[in-house]
């Protein structure tokens, strides 16, 4: 391999094509091509900017998301003056994975792109595969056909105004998609080639199966496709594959812990140790649905992982600060309620969140019930002894209620797993984060009766508050624009009307001003099948111009206002897929994210312009 160099003065990656706003701190820049967009990313990593929170590519765009709104102007810039990165960097890992070509779809597709059986496989085997993003689920890349050029091919072909040409691997994905994929199975669809990482319904045409494993938390990085890795595949008999895959994994694991995951460690992704943790609460009654939540995982969009976390992230910190936690420590999310939870030693809590009711069952006589209204109940640190029963009602208004344990959560006992008789099980962060994902499956289960919640070292916390804390970031700029009238919920009514900031974009020009000016002067109606993937809307359908509908697939942010073909506009929530191939016409704030988390069937929202 030969040695890294310096570019040359002038040897810089030509400018996105175009540079949309997505959202108060993330940016979509517009490439000619996928090569061109892998070359960006990699100079991009290789500058590794402080301000970066996620870089995400996909087939023709690249996503960068900062820490807030006062990073856009140095991302903007930074694209505009990308040197082309060297060698190193922007070679790419070499996999090679094992596949037996038996799939169900394979002879009827060999026939779909004029080709017998044998010679498909012959040009599957023959093509070298580039992982060009991530995303549908966590490890599954979208593999493109042809070799991506390295940096310098890039720079020469952006300056000629030409493009990486590749075969015509066009295949339609099936008209009725199968319930369940098994995972390893090797799918077409479009031009691209897939391998799903676990058993999922799907679409994609079948070829052939592999047991390469794409994705392993235990892993760094978790998905065996990166984007930018080039990917040979390899034919095999059905009845050697096992030990010939064994070789091939051992290597892959292998390489793959070497390469660092910047992102994610910067961002505080660790694992916590569980032996330092102690038993805290035992859920005696869950409620609708408890969940574990924290800050989130960021940083790793481009495998498919989305940063997911607490919905109502002014509650997070909220209810954390009460009792002394740091503002991102893990809390439980519940969904309605009542959830009932018996002390097993003297702790500190805090609830947050949607109003309601809090009474805790005190088992000294002496001491007596408390009760406490929701106006009491709320950003209040309230101690329990042993025994005690702490009992969260259901919300008076709002969805989700978050309680804060001083020490924080690390992790959950579970009486109910079974692997043994008389046997417990523990789980805890799951790539750095306690945070359940519900839509990927990553971080513990919905917590269930008997689940007993373990908690961290309380010795070097702040001290408990002797009032609820005052707003932070967030919430402080929640409160602002309450007062402004900009953003406010309406109390007095039945189901509460909420008016959302929104910065429109990326895909405000694509769907034209009449859809901008629709979403905005609609009273939207939230729909009951929302939840923390989306919340779903009722109205009048948004004007889709023809050829609109549809685009390649885009990494998206938490709060993008996503338009599919029946015009009824969906929010994107924390648990959201990292790419999405529907055009996103605005996305709200983060402090407008946190009124939709607490937003009931039946609520009404009007989006306003947040410029």
């Amino acid at each position: 391999m030969t040695s890294p160099s310096a570019p040359s003065e002038g040897t810089r990656l030509a400018a996105p094509r175009v540079v949309h706003r997505a959202g108060e701190s993330a940016l979509l820049a517009e490439y000619p091509d996928t090569a061109s967009v892998l070359a960006a990313a990699a100079a991009v990593q290789a500058l590794d900017p402080p301000h970066l929170v996620d870089l995400v590519p996909a087939e023709t765009t690249l996503l960068l998301s900062g820490t807030a709104a006062r990073d856009l102007d140095s991302l903007r810039a930074l694209l505009d003056h990308l040197p082309a990165p060297g060698e190193e960097q922007s070679a790419g890992t070499e996999r090679s994975i094992g596949v037996v070509y038996d799939g169900e779809d394979l002879t009827e597709v060999a026939e779909l792109l004029g080709l017998s059986p044998d010679a498909l496989i012959a040009a599957h085997t023959g093509a070298t595969w580039t992982a060009a993003f991530g995303g549908f689920a966590p490890g599954f890349a979208y593999l493109v056909p042809g070799d991506v050029p390295d940096a310098s091919d890039v720079v020469s072909a952006q300056t000629n105004g030409s493009g990486s040409p590749g075969p015509p691997w066009d295949v339609p994905r099936r008209a009725e998609p199968r319930t369940a994929v098994p995972a390893g199975a090797v799918g077409l669809a479009a031009r691209y080639c897939g391998i799903y990482p676990r058993s999922s319904p799907g679409g994609w045409q079948l070829i052939g199966r592999t047991e390469a494993e794409l994705f392993d938390t235990a892993r760094t990085p978790p998905a065996l496709l990166t984007p930018g890795t080039r990917v040979r595949f390899t034919a095999q008999r059905a009845v050697s594959r096992l030990s010939a895959t064994t070789s091939a994994l051992a290597r892959a694991r292998s390489e793959a812990a070497a390469v660092p995951s910047r992102l994610a460690r910067r961002r505080g992704a660790r694992a916590v140790p569980l032996e330092d943790a102690r038993p805290a609460l035992e859920v005696l009654a869950p409620g609708q649905l408890l969940l574990l939540q924290d800050g989130g995982r960021a940083g790793q969009g481009a495998i498919g992982v989305s940063t997911s976390g607490a919905f109502d992230r002014g509650a997070l910190v909220r209810a954390d600060v009460a009792v002394g936690n740091s503002p991102r420590a893990a809390v439980l999310e519940s969904l309605w309620g009542p959830v009932r939870l018996r002390a097993l030693v003297p702790t500190v809590v805090a609830v947050s969140g949607a109003p309601g009711t809090l009474t805790v069952h005190r088992t000294d006589p002496e001491v007596g019930e408390l009760e406490l209204e929701p106006a009491e109940a709320q950003d209040h640190a309230i101690a329990l002894d042993p025994q005690d029963v702490l009992v969260i009602g259901p919300p008076t208004e709002g969805l989700r209620r978050l309680l804060a344990i001083r020490g924080g959560v690390r992790g959950v006992r579970r009486t109910t797993a079974d692997p043994g008789p008389g046997a417990s099980a523990e789980s805890g962060a799951v790539l750095g984060s306690l945070s359940r994902d519900t839509l990927s499956g990553l971080g513990p289960a919905p917590l269930e009766a008997g689940d007993v919640l373990l908690i961290g070292p309380v010795h070097g916390l702040d001290a408990v508050p002797d009032r609820a804390p005052g707003p932070t970031g967030a919430e402080r700029e929640s409160e602002q624009e309450h007062a402004s009238g900009a953003d406010e919920r309406s109390p007095s009514a039945e189901a509460p009307s909420l008016r959302i900031r929104v910065h429109a974009g990326p895909r405000d020009e694509l769907l034209g001003s009449e859809a901008l000016d629709a979403l905005t002067s609609t009273q939207w109606t939230v729909r009951g099948d929302s939840d923390r993937i989306g919340v779903r809307l009722d109205g009048p359908a948004l004007p889709v111009p023809e050829g609109a509908g549809s685009l390649p697939s885009e990494a998206t942010v938490p709060g993008a206002i996503q338009v599919p073909p029946s015009g009824l506009p969906v929010v994107f929530g924390p648990d959201h897929p990292s790419t999405g191939g529907y055009p996103v016409l605005a996305v709200v704030t983060r402090a407008g994210l946190d009124l939709l988390a607490q937003a009931a069937p039946g609520s009404t929202v009007r989006f306003v312009p947040a410029d």
